[in-house]
């Protein structure tokens, strides 16, 4: 028998969903989702923000890039390419984009580093007979009483951004 060196507690935590429905075609909404966000060559950014030691410096490098949303894609999945490898699957399009922000994470954890677990965002955007749906589960909400002050407010300060983004695209 080992001892154990850690503790595990579990926690549930209500989370407050998000959820658009457009009428829009599903690569209209894609595309005027990939309008606000920040898409730079990562291998060239990663170089530039190496080279910077100067917190102004570097919030400028990330600003930058990032998109009119104030955020940069990290990640995007194209599950529904996925599900239309299963001859079984009846297929759909879906698309879960993982974006953040460097310095809004950085406000974020400085107080309450646990927030570290809810940035980056997602997005995820499907489609089914009822139209094209988008769906974020925001930060605030996630987070359930675990942030500082600080950390809350920026978390709604990012939660209404990827409002304010997702309004725009459908």
């Amino acid at each position: 028998m080992s001892a154990s060196l850690g503790q595990m507690t579990t926690r549930t935590v209500d989370v407050e969903r998000w959820e658009w429905t457009s009428r829009r075609d599903f690569t209209r909404v894609l595309h005027a989702l990939h309008l606000g966000l920040g898409r730079p060559d990562f291998a060239e950014f990663d170089r530039t923000i190496d080279e910077i030691s100067d917190w102004t410096m570097y919030t400028r490098a990330v600003e930058k890039v990032a998109g009119n949303s104030g955020l940069i894609v990290f990640l995007e999945l194209d599950i529904g390419s996925v599900i239309s490898r299963d001859p079984d699957a009846k297929p759909y399009r879906a698309v879960r984009i993982i974006a953040g922000n460097p310095v809004t994470m950085e406000s974020m954890t400085r107080s309450s580093p646990a927030a570290g677990a809810l940035a980056p965002i997602t997005v995820l955007l499907f489609e089914t007979a009822d139209g094209v749906h988008l769906r974020y589960d925001t930060v605030s909400s996630s987070a359930a009483g675990e942030l500082s002050e600080e950390a809350a407010t920026v978390a709604q300060r990012l939660d209404e951004s990827v409002k304010s983004l997702i309004d725009s695209a459908v």
